[in-house]
């Protein structure tokens, strides 16, 4: 892992007892592509945290899932609070699955992690190889806001990560809110099946443009 990805990590570990997420899961879009067969289908959630979309799942009669974190302090507030989840701690830049092993992916508030153009391409396409033919994978993430606020950190940062969208935080952390056509270039690779907008509390308390899209891995 180089020094930026190493900078990312060491903010995770640092906020891991912390932080809250609310990105809200859409069961009936769950349902709808597992079928009856949800039980058996095995589901991962990248950039799992501190469990709390694997407790939902769990809650809801899923029973093969697994969790994969870069940050080990968040994996050990995950099991601290869910000791029989099955989580797996990553490099941050590939999936240590097996190739079209998986039946649905999760990838929720990770793209805003990874501010780097490449460096979400690589990841979607170590998703690509991990989804079965037919699988699928579901985000959730931010997208670029109208406010001033927003603005103005967006055009004071441009030109230091040469992406608008992309800023550093007070704590520390870089994160990046995604135009709606990027998002639709960086899954071009899958069948669309859905994609809402909607508006999402952040880990900061502050609210924020997002979507949530579904996509079938051809």
């Amino acid at each position: 892992m180089d020094s930026y990805g190493v900078t990312q990590v060491d903010y995770w570990d640092r906020v891991a007892a912390e932080k809250t997420f609310s990105h809200p899961l859409r069961f009936d879009w769950l349902n709808h592509e597992l079928g009856s067969s949800y039980k058996e289908a095995t589901v991962v959630d990248v950039g799992c945290g501190y469990g709390r979309t694997l407790r939902e799942l769990s809650l809801a009669g899923f029973q093969r899932l697994i969790g994969i974190d870069f940050s080990a302090a968040m994996l050990a507030r995950c099991q601290d609070e869910m000791p029989t989840a099955v989580v797996i701690q990553s490099d941050g830049q590939t999936l240590p699955l097996a190739s079209e092993a998986v039946d649905a992916l999760l990838l929720f508030a990770v793209l805003t992690c990874v501010p780097d153009d490449q460096d979400q391409r690589n990841l979607l396409s170590e998703v690509r190889r991990v989804l079965r033919p037919g699988g699928f994978v579901y985000i959730s993430d931010l997208l670029v806001n109208e406010d001033a606020r927003n603005q103005l950190r967006y055009e004071q940062y441009a030109k230091t990560f040469d992406c608008y969208g992309v800023f550093e935080l007070p704590e520390g952390v870089v994160v990046r809110h995604h135009r709606k056509e990027w998002i639709h270039e960086l899954t071009g690779e899958f069948q669309q099946i859905a994609f809402e907008p909607f508006e999402v509390t952040t880990m900061n308390g502050n609210k924020s443009a997002a979507f949530q899209y579904l996509g079938r891995n051809l």
